[in-house]
């Protein structure tokens, strides 16, 4: 009996195998082709051109296929869903006239003739970046920026000749900056303060080139400041530390220690209700040109919570006074000068406690910051937490790690 049943499943599966392959299959094949579509119109756009149409009155009919090349012998295709009555060609380098080809297709995959169409894209995105591109030097290295008002998905590509005999390539730190925002903003680092000839082109997703900017710059000089010789100077006012399984004095924001565990940070009591403050001497006075913050990674593997930098102050003196009073709001007096508000932005743009690769990434290499040029130069510094990740005013700052000579 068990195998009588086992026989009828058996030949159940297979039926029902047959009925799915039946089912999977056109009901009715039709080798007519079907009508053309009418009253095609074109809007076009950088880069791309958006094509309107009627549909012909074919009820099998299935989609309608652009097919075009978006330079000689690249050949592209669109599909459009029988329900729409439009569809988007792109991937245009040039501002030539192309020849597009529109074809209905009915369920049998049968095509009608083609309704021969001309577009002819404005300016490509890249073209228009690489028109506003402008590079700057900096400490270290030299600044981007340039103009994607298309929103494109574009690469810029720096590269330096090392040997001055024309060998193109990128070095350490010198990667592509890749973006599809707006204002598209880039600092390349890890560059010797030595004249060198450069070199950047813009490029977009479906490889088109443009053309090179080449440059002879020679970026300032700075290093990582000796961290040896910092010391904490604890004033009046300063924020109190925590103790909970050991103290997390400031001294850990310059050990060296990126991603500390706990209690190997500096992290101040919670209950402060007003922003709260930590003062460093640098040993010698110095010229700032940027520093970099990396974050405690709090329980939960989360670093955009609790008491790491969100929105803060930086100050710099000479000559900090001891008897300097301070504000209702715990501001520094009038022996300390103020260099720069700052604020750490999130990637990915998430809620609390949400947090992507992006975003992880971003935080484990450091958020780093510029100094304002023409800063005049300092010894001491202070940092000024103004809100963090929860709302509050407590600090925590795993490492503190600054630049310039």
């Amino acid at each position: 009996m068990g195998k009588l049943n086992l026989y009828i499943l058996s030949f159940s599966l297979l039926a029902f195998g047959c009925k799915q392959e039946t089912l999977n299959s056109p009901i009715v094949t039709n080798s007519n082709a079907p009508g053309t579509v009418a009253n095609v119109k074109v809007v076009n756009e950088n880069g791309k051109a958006s094509i309107t149409y009627s549909l012909p009155t074919d009820k099998d009919l299935q989609y309608v296929k652009a097919v075009y090349e978006t330079s000689p012998g690249v050949a592209a295709q669109v599909i459009a869903s029988r329900y729409a009555n439009n569809l988007t060609v792109d991937g245009f380098g040039d501002t030539l006239a192309h020849t597009i080809k529109l074809y209905s297709v009915n369920s049998s995959e049968v095509a009608s003739t083609p309704v021969d169409v001309t577009v002819q894209p404005l300016t490509p995105g890249y073209i228009l970046a690489r028109r506003s591109l402008e590079v700057n030097i900096t400490f270290g290295g030299f600044t981007i920026k340039a103009l994607n008002p298309t929103g494109d998905n574009l690469a810029i590509i720096p590269m330096v000749d090392t040997t001055g005999k024309g060998n193109w390539g990128q070095t350490t730190g010198m990667d592509n900056v890749y973006s599809a925002d707006t204002v598209i903003t880039a600092t390349i680092r890890n560059q010797p303060s030595v004249e060198r000839k450069y070199a950047f082109a813009v490029r977009d997703r479906w490889f088109h080139y443009s053309d090179t900017l080449f440059l002879t710059l020679t970026p300032l000089f700075e290093q990582q400041l000796d961290k040896s010789k910092f010391a904490t100077l604890v004033l009046p006012h300063d924020a109190t530390v925590l103790n909970n399984g050991g103290y997390t004095w400031p001294y850990y924001m310059y050990d060296g220690n990126y991603h500390p565990g706990w209690p190997s940070t500096y992290f101040t009591v919670e209950s402060s209700i007003t922003p709260q403050m930590v003062t460093l001497d640098l040993g010698a006075v110095h010229t700032f040109s940027r520093f970099q913050i990396n974050p405690y990674l709090e329980v939960g593997n989360y670093y955009y919570v609790r008491g790491n930098l969100k929105d803060f102050e930086v100050w710099g003196s000479n000559s900090p006074d001891l008897n300097d009073p301070v504000s209702a709001t715990n501001e520094p007096g009038s022996s300390w000068e103020k260099i720069g508000t700052y604020h750490v932005t999130k990637p990915s743009g998430s809620s609390y406690q949400i947090e992507t690769t992006a975003d992880q990434q971003a935080a484990y290499n450091g958020w780093q910051f510029d100094f304002p040029t023409g800063l005049k130069d300092y010894r001491y510094i202070r940092v000024r937490q103004l809100s963090n990740w929860q709302g509050s005013y407590f600090l925590t700052i795993a490492e503190l790690t600054l630049w310039g000579k």
